[in-house]
């Protein structure tokens, strides 16, 4: 929960009452509904939830969260200028003693020691003070004395300062400690014992003894794990027990225990007299479990322990891998070991284990028992600490080595010796930093410009003039310690072989390699191949030679390889075919027969005259298209039709851009070539008025997106800069000319081959924008201010910066242009790629898509009939109307008592288009179309009469 208000006397608000933490009811309250407020992940039904200040969870659900105070007795407390904010003025009464949330049942030590009293303070916020009350007196935890304290302090503990003097839990010694809390603890006083049969004596520490209170001297205290040898109680005998507390038990011989033979299968027959008296055997097998628990004993019946059992079984070696047939017996006793070396990485991850049958040697294998792990690295790490003078001591380990810890007895000094550091020092601190320039005379003469630094001094970096390594240019501003200075103009300097130069950019000599042994030289007469293409034109086509250089002979005579066009006789169809020049002749070859049967068309029949002709100029056979384009080509000749040339349209590889020109050139052609013919003006054209410095751009009108992807492709073919301005649906596009533009290879609307003229374009509505919205600021000075612009009409105009000094405002309504034209000090009147119509045109020419402007009072002009566009009232400027001359005068705005005269659509296809869509009402007559050389009309105050 993120909340930045602050908490105000009058703000309804919530304590927490393990943080005191207080927050606003509205922004709890929503915390509280959160899911981020959750106690439980996996319980997000609960209605528990966690203060975001302690996360402390709370037991009230977020429906019921109140505004109450401090001590939440009152619910609503009023807004009182004289109690503390939030308060309800009531004492606090909270308990000072809290129970132990963790304590079981009712604890007489928790009872005692916890506080019964209540806060006496006013209701107030945060916690409560400890309690100022003394509490009954209570004993010290020795029993000695009785002691009187402050209630807060019953939790503490507290002591007399005697000696404790409890019996210790070993019932012969007191507690030799102060008076203390908690159990005394064992007791650590000597005690001389001896073992239970008597023949050891250790001093043992009273408190591990098992035997608590009084002991003599003669009593047993401990085992001492030998036999012990005491008689029994048959006087024959010794007890063969391991040292034992209590007296020995009964002798196993006796003939009141023995009743049956060794093996235990066969009762005695006569009665034994004493436990000397031998007990007899029988003939059957003893079958006894040997030591190796898993087979018997085969012996007859027979006194003493059993032999060791002699069954071959397979003994495993440690690591697992090997294995060998050993009598039983063998196995518990004696370790087998392969020669198999382990190879696995040790824990320091650097060496292997070399160890023959190692256990540790196989997957996922643990060290089991006592001994050092077989796979801890014994080799000392000794690599070089950071220090760089002393080696590391530890045994070979992973990760970084622990910093050193010499010490530096003597004084840490610079290279100069001004900047020193006092002993001791810590091994491996480095060397102060000087803050005093180099004293090392540079070999250049200049003086140093670093700072005081051990080893050589850096390159000198005072701006100097050099040549470059090629002896190309001279080169200003070049480090005086810099060398292999190059330049980027190639190398130009005679190759080896006297025919080439060297095309490397700018490099130190030589240029070619050292002759290698074998090599011819100069000397012995011939010059040497430089490696380079040769590049000498062909005799039998032109193009050049592409054997490696070969001075000292000619070019090799065979079959030319580079890929040329051939077409047909019409140039419809095209195809790439090897050049196939040269060579020796031998009719078609396999390879020319090969690549014919690969065209699209065969070839045309040429008569060789015994020579063979090369694919290269060759012609391929026209189809049934052809035919019928050159029909057509025949028809538009006779009737002086120029179909329009769409290749133009096409983008390379870019089929996607090629489509949307093809496609919206079939649809709106007229749209599509107004818009060639204003890049081609852009490029090609000259605007009057303008100085040279000036830039020349052009705004286009409103448009969808289809259009303005449009006008980008066909203004990136004239390399022209675009820029898309402004928010859906009044966005629109400019363009302006940059150094990089340029006339396309094909140009819509011209024929091929002639060559391309720049008309001055006039003014379309559906292609241009309004002139009376836009002020051009052109070639600003380096400190103009356009913020009084930005200030004044930041929300009425889009600003476009056409590069570092020029810009343009364009405005929604021409009124508030006006006013921005006449107060800027670098405003000027836009002229773009369109022209104006001239005045002189008298209403029979208007065609039927031009617009009406505003007259002198203000009211709407007369529109025509067939007008696609709604006349727009805009608003009157106070300082006088503002028109729009004619082209004669120049584009430019100009107050005036005048008419404003109006801009008529240069839809230079109206002509050819029919009548029938001039006229929209019984009112107007169908008029034929007029032929005019300017093919612009304009229409006066007279036309709306």
């Amino acid at each position: 929960m993120i909340c930045y208000d602050m908490v105000r006397r009058s703000a309804p608000v919530w304590s927490c009452g393990s943080c005191f933490s207080i927050f606003h009811l509205p922004c709890i309250r929503k915390w509280a509904r959160s899911p981020a407020s959750v106690s439980d992940a996996s319980a997000p039904a609960s209605d528990a939830w966690r203060c975001p200040g302690c996360q402390s969870v709370q037991d009230v659900r977020a429906r019921d969260i109140a505004y109450t105070c401090f001590c939440r007795r009152r619910r609503d407390p009023p807004n009182d200028l004289f109690l503390t904010p939030h308060s309800c003025g009531e004492p606090c009464s909270k308990p000072l003693g809290k129970a132990d949330p963790a304590a079981k049942g009712d604890d007489d030590d928790d009872v005692a020691t916890r506080c019964p009293h209540v806060c006496v303070l006013q209701c107030h916020p945060g916690p409560c003070p400890p309690c100022k009350a003394f509490a009954p007196e209570r004993p010290c935890p020795c029993g000695k004395q009785s002691i009187t304290r402050r209630c807060a302090d019953r939790s503490t503990p507290v002591t007399c300062g005697q000696r404790c003097e409890k019996l210790l839990p070993c019932r012969r010694h007191r507690c030799e400690k102060v008076c203390h809390t908690g159990p005394c603890g064992d007791c650590e006083v000597n005690f001389p014992a001896q073992c239970f049969c008597g023949k050891k004596t250790e001093t043992l520490l009273c408190g591990e003894m098992v035997l608590k209170g009084k002991l003599s001297n003669k009593d047993g205290v401990f085992s001492c794990s030998e036999v012990c040898g005491h008689n029994l109680a048959c006087r024959n005998h010794a007890c063969q027990d391991v040292c034992h507390p209590g007296p020995c038990g009964e002798c196993e011989l006796l003939p009141g225990k023995v009743t049956t033979c060794h093996c235990g299968k066969t009762r005695l027959q006569e009665k034994r007299a004493s436990c000397l008296d031998p007990i007899p055997t029988c003939d059957k097998v003893c079958d006894k479990r040997l030591p190796c628990g898993v087979h018997r004993c085969k012996v007859t019946c027979h006194e003493g322990e059993c032999p060791p059992c002699l069954v071959r079984v397979e003994q495993r070696c440690r690591c697992g891998s090997s294995g060998q047939m050993v009598e039983c017996y063998k196995v518990s006793m004696e370790e087998f070991r392969c020669n198999k070396p382990c190879g696995r990485k040790k824990n320091c991850g650097r060496h292997r284990c070399s160890e023959c049958c190692c256990p540790l040697s196989k997957p996922f294998a643990q060290h089991q028992g006592d001994s050092m792990d077989p796979h801890f690295c014994q080799i000392p790490c000794g690599k070089k600490l950071r220090c760089g003078q002393h080696g590391c001591q530890h045994l070979c380990h992973s990760g970084h080595c622990d910093p050193c810890r010499e010490t530096i007895f003597h004084d840490l000094t610079c290279a100069c010796g001004r900047t020193s550091i006092p002993p001791p020092q810590p091994c491996g601190t480095p060397t102060p930093s000087c803050p005093h320039q180099c004293m090392v005379p540079q070999p250049c003469g200049h003086p140093a410009s670093h700072q005081c630094h051990f080893g050589d001094c850096p390159p000198c970096v005072v701006p100097v003039t050099r040549e470059c390594v090629g002896g190309h240019v001279m080169l200003r501003n070049i480090p005086c310690g810099s060398k292999d200075i190059r330049c980027n103009q190639p190398c130009g300097k005679n190759r080896q072989c006297g025919l080439h130069a060297c095309a490397r950019t700018c490099h130190p000599a030589p240029c070619d390699p050292p002759p290698a042994n074998g090599e011819a030289s100069s000397s012995s007469g011939g010059r040497v191949s430089c490696g380079q293409l040769c590049g000498v034109p062909r005799r039998e086509c032109k193009h050049t030679c592409n054997a490696p250089c070969h001075p000292s002979s000619p070019c090799p005579d065979v079959r030319c390889e580079h890929r040329v066009t051939i077409t047909c006789s019409c140039g419809r169809i095209t195809t790439a075919v090897p050049c196939s020049a040269g060579g020796a002749y031998n009719g078609d070859s396999a390879f020319d027969i090969s690549v014919m049967q690969q065209l699209p068309m065969p070839l045309q029949p040429v008569e060789s005259n015994g020579k063979r002709v090369p694919l290269g100029q060759r012609k391929l056979c026209c189809d049934e298209e052809c035919a019928k384009m050159e029909r057509k080509r025949v028809l538009a000749e006779a009737f002086d039709i120029t179909p329009p040339n769409l290749d133009a349209l096409h983008f390379g590889e870019n089929s996607n851009a090629s489509d949307l020109l093809s496609d919206l050139f079939r649809r709106e052609p007229k749209w599509v070539l107004a818009i060639e013919e204003r890049c081609k003006f852009l490029v090609l054209g000259k605007t009057k008025g303008n100085s040279s410095s000036n830039i020349k751009f052009h705004v286009f009108c409103h448009m969808m997106k289809d259009k303005r992807d449009a006008i980008r492709l066909i203004a990136d073919r004239w390399k022209l800069s675009v820029q898309a301005v402004g928010w859906e649906p009044k966005r629109f596009i400019t363009v302006h000319v940059t150094p990089k533009s340029k006339v396309p290879a094909r140009v819509l609307g011209s024929k091929p081959g002639v060559p391309v003229s720049a008309s001055h374009p006039y003014f379309d509505p559906m292609v241009d924008m309004d002139p009376r919205l836009v002020v051009a600021m052109l070639d600003l000075p380096r400190d103009a201010d356009v913020s009084s612009l930005v200030l004044r009409f930041g929300g009425e105009c889009e600003l476009v910066w056409l590069n570092d000094k020029n810009a343009a405002a364009v405005f929604s309504d021409p009124a508030r242009a006006a006013t921005a034209l006449r107060r800027l000090d670098y405003g000027s009147a836009y002229q773009g790629a369109a022209m104006f119509c001239p005045s002189s045109i008298t209403q029979a020419s208007v065609p039927s898509n031009v617009w009406i402007g505003a007259q002198r009072d203000g009211g709407l002009a007369a529109k025509s009939s067939a007008n696609p566009w709604k006349a727009s009232q805009s608003e009157p400027d106070p300082s006088g109307d503002w028109t729009v001359l004619s082209h004669a005068s120049g584009s430019v705005w100009k107050r005036g008592d005048t008419p404003a005269q109006v801009m008529g659509s240069s839809n230079r296809w109206n002509a050819l288009e029919s009548d029938a869509a001039t006229s929209s009402g019984p009112t107007n007559k169908r008029k034929p179309p007029l032929r005019t050389d300017t093919k612009c009309w304009a229409i006066g105050e007279q036309a709306a009469a």
